[in-house]
Formats: structure tokens, C-alpha cells, sequence
């Protein structure tokens, strides 16, 4: 069996709570039992395909029950997940996989065009959906094969997961975590969460994003169940879900609870949830007031703050001092250490601003196969988060922004440099420079300054241009044109004068 993992875990829980129900959606429930069985079977056809030990397996899935198969199966071979979203480009899959190498590709949705530029990949490819692609890997076949009870012997050092948290053009950076960085973390969150086989959450968060991925390996560390039904788009059909089947959790990023108060009848008749969690950026004052008096009065909140780097969470906000701390990110997790330091690196008192710096076993290993942004990132052992703050007497952590230019949509963390890349591409464009501008709902939204030919024609066909090269979430929410971009003498930007 694997060492100190949460594939040991499952297998654990799966003997334990056998008829436990595992996973729910709009098509139906698995339980631990049946949800193992389906495990062995993947992992047969992944075997099959030779996925084995250390080998990457790209995955562009929606959250479901088939995601969650693929990803213990990927794990079970000795496999590392490289989990993207499922509104990837082609562009940004085919950068992806070439710069982790990937021998498999897992897809949904496919069309006929995508097939024809994923072919040109020369990777195994997978599709989930059930229509038969010539010369592509049907999932149902997996089903097929005889369950194989084979196990990796993983470690706590052994690779597990990359996880891609910004640009996906150029040389994305891709933070590389072990077995050991999930499990430290997921047994920190299970026990100020205080999590157990009886919890069941409504999960709307990603899955391929750490927050989602932290939910649902918290709940099956328990043989709790992880309820995949509806999107946060369909407001009050989520509220009724939890209503209906009694979820006892939920967790959400600020503009997920922005729109439960204001596009449901939540504060009219709050669903009776044991606990509500919030990160992906802070939530206002007045918003987290407003959640607390509208739920129900025995529902718990926990504010926390987190970061991939460091596999999911850094800090939680204990609900008891919620009120009296309100603005803070809280404590740190039992097995991280905070510390705030100045431009020298050297360690500031208490309510003097610089920068955090965390360090524990749930700090990454590094980007993959990124020395250079790597040893930016981690100094002797310690990770240099890039968000600014202090520490107050007792020890919270109250956050101030980034240091860098890096942008906050929402749970979406944004490097703007990909955007301008895209941008630029067109012919009356001749430089831009993208922004994060404040946003109630979304804590910042996308603004960009364009340097160019100003007209109706022009904006159509950026817009046009913005929608088939980007996501939804890095498409700018404001065009500004103007005639130059402040400077500075070696020819950077001044981002922080466009903002001014």
C-alpha cells in the first residue's frame, strides 16, 4: 500500500465507510465502494495506455464523478495530475503540455476542430464524452478493463500534482506539489474545520484550482460527501440544493457570496449549514457583516487565506474572533510558520508592513522545471508569497495587497503580461498594458490601456480577437485608449501611474 498519502487515505476510508455516499450529481451517487471499484478499473486502462510512475497526465474536465475516477487513477499508476481549466485554449493546453511533457491527455467537450489541433500534439488522448472519435481513446473503455487492486508505492516526497496558477503563454510556471504537501495541508483544514464523516458539501468551486481541489480532498479524508450539483450562474437553484439535500457546508470566493445575498432568497430563509468557508482574495467588511446576520445564526464562517504555492491554505480566521478581528486572514495553519520581512528580508515587528513569507511542509517543491522563477520564489527553505501585510499582537495576519503585478479576478490570480501578449497580436494595436482595477463584486476587475487606432470597427474586432484567444475570466472589462504608456527610463511600465 502507498506511504502517508491521501491515496492511502482513500483506501482507508473506502474499507471504513464502504456505503458512504462519495460523490453527488445531477446524474446520480457513488459510493466509497463503488467509487474504488471504478479507481481500479481506471487504472487498469491507464496502465494500459503506459502511464506509470512520475509520468504527467493533462486533464481538461469539468468538476464530476468522472474527473474525480481519473484523478485517483492518475494517482494509483504513480502518475502526477496536471489538472487545467476546462476553458483552456488550444493555444494554452498545447504550451502547457509541452512545457510538463505530458504522456496523456484526458478532454471533454471536444469538437472537431479542437481534435484535429490536439492530434498534432503527438499525446495519447483521451475523450470523456461518449462519441467515438477516429484515432482518439474512448473513456467508457476504462470500464472494460478488469479491476486492478495495484497500487503505487508513493511517498511523501513522490510527486502528485502540478498545478498551473497564472500565465499559460511564454513559460508557464506550474507549482509542483508532493504527496506529502497535500496530505500536511488537508489534515491542517480537516481539523480547524473540524470536518467528519457525517459533513457534506456543495461544491461550485473548480476542482483544477487549489481551493476546489482542497474541498473535495478535505471531505474524502473523512468519507464525507462532496455534492457536484448546479453552478454558482444558476444562484437560487444552489440555495435550493442545499436545502434539499441538507448539505452542511459550503465554500465560496467573495463574489460567490455576493451574488447568494443578492440573486436568492438566501437571507429570507438561510439553508442550515454547519459551516461556510471563504478565500480567492478578502471579502469587504460590510459583505462579510452582511453574510453573517443573513445566515443562519448556527452557521459558522471561516476566513482564510491561502496561496498554490503553499498547496492550498496558509491561514484561517477562527469564527469566535470573526467580529473582533474583522479585516484579518487570521492564524497561521498548526504546521505553517508566518513571518512579515522587509526589502532586506529581515523579520518586522508586529504592525509594521512588508511582505509574507510562510514556510512548513505544505510549501511547494518548486515550478516545475523552472529553476530561475523557483529560486525567486523559495529563500532557504522560506516562500516569498509576493502579498504585503503585518502582523498585529496576537499574531493575525491582516493582508494589504501584492507587491507584484499580478492580478486578482475573483479565485482567478491573473498575470497580465499573457494578455497584452494576446492583445498585441493585432495590427492597430501598437502596445497595451493591462491592469487590476477594484471591483465590489469581484475584488478587481481587468482594465486596459491601449496605445492605437481608436474606432467602433477596431474595438469589435479586439473583442472578437480577446473571446477566441482568452477565457472568459482574462477577457479586460474596460477599454481604455490613450496615446502613450507611462515609463520609466529603461522602457518598463509604470503600471502603478496607470492606476493613479
Amino acid at each position: 500500500m502507498p506511504g502517508n498519502t491521501l491515496l492511502k487515505q482513500f483506501v482507508h476510508i473506502s474499507d471504513t465507510y464502504p456505503d458512504h455516499i462519495a460523490l453527488q450529481d445531477r446524474k446520480g451517487q457513488v459510493s466509497y465502494a463503488e467509487l474504488r471499484k471504478r479507481i481500479n478499473k481506471a487504472s487498469s486502462y491507464f496502465r494500459q495506455l503506459g502511464v506509470g510512475d512520475g509520468d504527467r497526465v493533462a486533464m481538461v474536465i469539468e468538476n464530476s464523478i468522472e474527473y474525480v475516477v481519473a484523478f485517483y487513477a492518475i494517482w494509483k499508476v504513480g502518475g502526477v495530475i496536471v489538472a487545467l481549466n476546462p476553458q483552456a485554449k488550444f493555444h494554452e493546453i498545447e504550451n502547457v503540455i509541452h512545457q510538463c511533457k505530458a504522456k496523456c491527455l484526458l478532454a471533454e467537450k471536444l469538437k472537431k476542430d479542437d481534435l484535429e489541433l490536439l492530434k498534432t500534439l503527438d499525446i495519447n488522448i483521451v475523450a470523456i464524452s461518449a462519441r467515438d472519435f477516429t484515432g482518439i481513446g474512448k473513456w467508457q473503455d476504462a470500464y472494460d478493463c478488469e479491476e486492478d487492486e495495484q497500487w503505487h508505492l508513493a511517498d511523501e516526497s513522490t510527486h502528485a500534482q502540478i498545478i498551473y496558477t497564472s500565465g499559460t503563454t511564454g513559460n508557464p510556471k506550474g507549482v509542483l506539489l508532493n504527496h506529502g504537501n497535500l496530505i500536511v495541508n488537508v489534515e491542517d483544514i480537516v481539523d480547524y474545520l473540524e470536518l467528519t464523516d457525517k459533513d457534506s458539501v456543495l461544491n461550485v468551486l473548480p476542482f483544477h484550482y487549489c481551493y476546489g481541489n482542497s474541498v473535495l480532498h478535505t471531505h474524502f479524508y473523512v468519507g464525507g460527501k462532496v455534492i457536484l450539483i448546479g453552478s454558482i450562474a444558476f444562484t437560487q437553484d444552489i440555495v435550493n440544493t442545499m436545502r434539499e439535500l441538507k448539505a452542511t457546508g459550503f465554500s465560496g470566493v467573495p463574489s460567490t457570496y455576493n451574488l447568494v445575498l443578492t440573486h436568492s432568497d438566501w437571507a429570507d430563509d438561510p439553508p442550515p449549514l454547519r459551516y461556510m468557508t471563504q478565500a480567492g482574495g478578502p471579502m469587504g467588511k460590510r459583505l462579510t457583516e452582511l453574510l453573517v446576520t443573513s445566515s443562519d445564526p448556527n452557521t459558522t464562517l471561516f476566513v482564510m487565506y491561502g496561496q498554490t504555492e503553499a498547496t492550498a491554505r496558509i491561514s484561517w480566521l477562527p469564527p469566535e474572533n470573526l467580529m473582533h478581528k474583522l479585516g484579518s486572514a487570521g492564524i497561521p495553519l498548526k504546521r505553517v510558520k508566518l513571518e512579515i520581512r522587509d526589502e532586506n528580508n529581515q523579520t518586522l515587528e508586529h504592525f509594521q508592513k512588508g511582505e509574507v513569507y510562510i514556510s512548513g511542509p505544505s510549501i511547494m517543491s518548486g515550478y516545475w522545471e523552472n529553476e530561475v522563477a523557483t529560486q525567486k520564489a523559495l529563500i532557504d527553505g522560506w516562500l516569498k508569497t509576493g502579498d504585503l501585510g503585518y502582523l498585529d499582537d496576537d499574531g493575525y495576519i491582516f493582508l494589504e495587497g501584492r507587491n507584484s503585478d499580478m492580478i486578482k479576478v475573483g479565485a482567478h490570480r491573473i498575470n497580465p503580461l499573457e494578455i497584452e501578449e494576446v492583445i498585441n497580436k493585432l495590427e492597430f494595436v501598437k502596445e497595451s498594458a493591462v491592469i487590476g482595477v477594484d471591483d465590489e463584486v469581484l475584488g478587481q476587475k481587468l482594465r486596459a490601456f491601449l496605445v492605437g487606432s481608436d474606432s467602433k470597427k477596431n474595438l469589435f474586432a479586439l473583442k472578437k480577437h480577446c473571446h477566441e484567444y482568452l477565457p472568459t475570466h482574462k477577457i479586460p472589462k474596460e477599454i481604455m485608449w490613450v496615446t502613450e504608456l507611462p515609463k520609466t527610463a529603461s522602457g518598463k511600465i509604470k503600471r502603478f501611474k496607470l492606476g493613479s
